[in-house]
């Protein structure tokens, strides 16, 4: 377990602006920062990040927390790993992790999971230490050498070498404390047929370190350095990695990615490599699959738009069909480029240099010209019958794309390329889309309700000092009727500087992290200056004491009705004076009794 003092300390050595601006282009709005949120899809940007607060609030689909909260949501961590991961960025170091397999639940997983990113920690470093070792790496040196990969790349990438050993890393790992099992669930050893124990997965190998999107070593990539097969063995997946999940390279991509506006998308560990070492920074690479949706949705949080890069063989053309569909359902502006015949872009690099290469990219093409390429559709676009059955093999796929504005866009584009009047391909693919039922809207975008009195009281107490004092004063917690604002109320307003607290949003329950957040993101520009916001304070306050009266008054009923029929009618005469003066009182206040 991480301490409250600890998880403030990261929180307070963390500028949630900069962490945000990794994933999210942020654009300045007056005080705050505004992005499309990384949470659901949209055209205009509703998601908020106030620097002051440090805290992130989308009002379009009302998630919100803090550095941590947004870590967790957008790499999938928990609290403890999002603590962390602020925590090495920061430069804070926090006590060890755990490495007990002891225990059941999410405690275990919890561990196991640290473990995993422990042990990868430490199987890179022992493999840059073999790596330049003056002998031991000596021929994995000079393979780089003879590739052109400079030494200020290999320390980028963070290469290493797994010697031919067959238990060096395991002896390792095993005197670092970690044990054979734990070693064999991160996929670095195998166990022996004989049950004898273990041997090591990668040996003989230039060791590729594959991270997550925050640079922790999550799996490797392992290349031999002669002509022996398989030429590349990769780690299996593991409760860590999951090779569809990720992109390689992108922790040191998604920096130049926001810059330049776009990604480029490549299929080989070296051909990115190459790329990185020719100055192309803003290059990620699938590993070993098909472009994925879960790939894509990474993509979309730093860029609109990407180029793909394949391979011109048959193999690469089909890797490309094969996620077309995804493509076109992206949200992404795609541009798709097919090397010459018999080059990837490591020897395209090394033959001919950067600036070909940046030449070779103008020539890219739109997605739509790549799908009616003969070279990748094989139909003869100068006959009646080949732009037909162009036509047919699209469609379908434009039917499945659910954004209108996206159809309609390809449909011109497709039109333009197979020279057909571009009515008679809506009429098609009409009948394509033609009873599709409309996506319903998620729940957390159906309409919202205009704030209640208590959240408009909340509000205020919240952002502005003097009203937060005058609230304390007039309204006890109890009398508030929302639990989640109730909560809210007696954790940010009753306890004066909560609201600017370093303790952690994601330590709360969701429903209150969102209220909070929006609380906290909305600003007071409802209010006309100093004497509106205190002609609106007066009201709500009045409105809650009004409340506060009708209830009182409703309890008096209930008490001289069950008086009445206990036939106590001293009791009675007691009630009723009190009714008449909460009664007068009400009067003379002239406040209306609506709430």
């Amino acid at each position: 377990m991480i301490s409250e003092e600890a998880v403030s300390r990261v929180l307070a050595s963390t500028d949630i602006v900069q962490l945000i601006g990794r994933y999210l282009p942020l654009k300045p709005a007056g005080r705050y920062y505004k992005a499309l949120c990384p949470f659901h899809s949209e055209k205009t940007p509703s998601f908020t990040v106030n620097p002051e607060r440090q805290i992130f609030h989308c009002f379009g689909c009302g998630e919100g927390g803090d550095a941590a909260g947004f870590l967790m949501r957008q790499e999938h961590l928990n609290f403890p790993e999002a603590i962390r991961s602020l925590a090495d960025r920061a430069g804070i170091s926090l006590p060890a992790r755990s490495r007990a397999h002891t225990g059941s639940g999410p405690g275990q997983d919890e561990r196991a999971r640290l473990g995993l990113l422990e042990i990868h920690k430490t199987a890179a470093e022992f493999f840059r230490q073999q790596l330049q070792h003056q002998t031991i790496g000596a021929t994995a040196r000079a393979y780089l050498r003879s590739r052109g990969i400079p030494n200020s790349v290999v320390e980028q990438f963070g290469l290493g070498y797994a010697t031919a050993s067959w238990e060096e890393l395991l002896r390792h790992l095993l005197r670092r404390g970690f044990s054979k099992k734990q070693v064999e669930e991160a996929g670095l050893a195998l166990p022996r047929k004989d049950g004898s124990g273990a041997y090591d997965r990668f040996r003989n190998r230039l060791m590729i370190p594959i991270s997550d999107s925050v640079g922790q070593v999550i799996a490797f990539g392992g290349r031999v350095l002669d002509d022996s097969l398989p030429k590349y063995l990769n780690s299996p997946e593991t409760p860590i990695y999951k090779k569809g999940s990720h992109l390689f390279g992108l922790h040191l991509a998604a920096s130049a990615i926001r810059d330049r506006g776009s990604a480029l998308v490549v299929e080989g560990y070296f051909d990115l490599i190459a790329l990185h070492a020719h100055g192309v920074q803003h290059t990620v690479a699938v590993l070993g699959t098909a472009l994925t949706t879960q790939q894509i949705a990474l993509l979309r949080r730093y860029t609109t738009r990407a180029l793909l890069v394949f391979d011109p063989d048959a193999a690469g053309i089909a890797a490309a069909r094969r996620c077309v569909e995804s493509l076109l359902n992206s949200g992404l502006d795609w541009r798709v480029m097919l090397l010459p015949d018999g080059e990837d872009p490591d020897c395209f690099l090394r033959e001919r240099g950067s600036s070909a290469f940046a030449d070779a990219l103008t020539q890219s093409k739109d997605l739509m010209e790549f799908l009616l390429d003969r070279k990748v559709s094989g139909f003869d676009l100068t006959s009646p019958e080949g732009q037909a059955d162009a036509v047919n093999a699209v469609l379908p796929l434009l039917g499945a794309v659910g954004n209108e504005i996206t159809r309609q866009r390809y449909t011109e584009k497709l039109a333009r390329r197979v020279s057909l009047p571009n009515d008679a391909i809506i009429r098609e693919l009409n009948l394509q889309v033609k009873g599709r039922k409309r996506d319903t809207m998620p729940p957390t975008l159906q309409p919202r309700g205009l704030p209640s009195i208590e959240w408009k009281l909340i509000h205020l107490a919240l952002h502005h000092p003097g009203a937060a004092s005058r609230v304390r004063e007039s309204v006890r917690p109890e009398e508030l009727k929302d639990r989640t604002l109730r909560r809210i109320y007696q954790s940010a307003v009753m306890e004066p500087g909560t609201g600017r607290s370093a303790v952690s949003l994601a330590a709360v329950d969701p429903d209150t992290q969102r209220v909070l957040t929006q609380l906290l993101a909305t600003d007071l520009g409802e209010y006309d200056g100093e004497e509106a916001i205190e002609r609106a304070l007066s009201d709500y306050l009045a409105r809650i004491t009004v409340r506060r009266e009708r209830e009182k008054g409703d309890e008096l009923r209930r008490q001289m009705e069950a008086a009445e029929r206990a036939g106590d009618h001293g009791t009675v005469a007691r009630l009723q004076a009190q009714f008449l003066a909460l009664s007068r009182d009400r009067v003379r206040s002239h406040v209306p009794a609506s709430s």
